[in-house]
């Protein structure tokens, strides 16, 4: 029963990030994007269950497909602009 809840929940998790990604109207690449969140998954200051940073408490899902965003931990930097 807890690992079915905690399926779910992790569904939920996945489509409410995905779903605030594809509304940013200026992101990186995929590559960048997939550097960042590497980078990210690695840390110890993600909070895995929720994918949220300790240090700012964004979802890093979405935090790393915006340009203008850097690493609190000044782990990856501000990226341009994919077109």
């Amino acid at each position: 029963m807890l690992n079915k809840l905690k399926e779910k929940m992790e569904q939920l998790r996945d489509a409410a990030e995905n779903a605030a990604a594809s509304v940013i109207p200026n992101k990186v690449s995929v590559e960048i994007q997939e550097y960042r969140y590497g980078i990210c998954q690695g840390c110890e200051k993600l909070y895995k269950p929720t994918d949220t940073c300790k240090m700012c408490g964004c979802f890093m899902k979405v935090k790393t497909w915006m340009p203008e965003q850097e690493c609190p931990l000044q782990k990856w930097p501000k990226a341009p602009i994919s077109k």
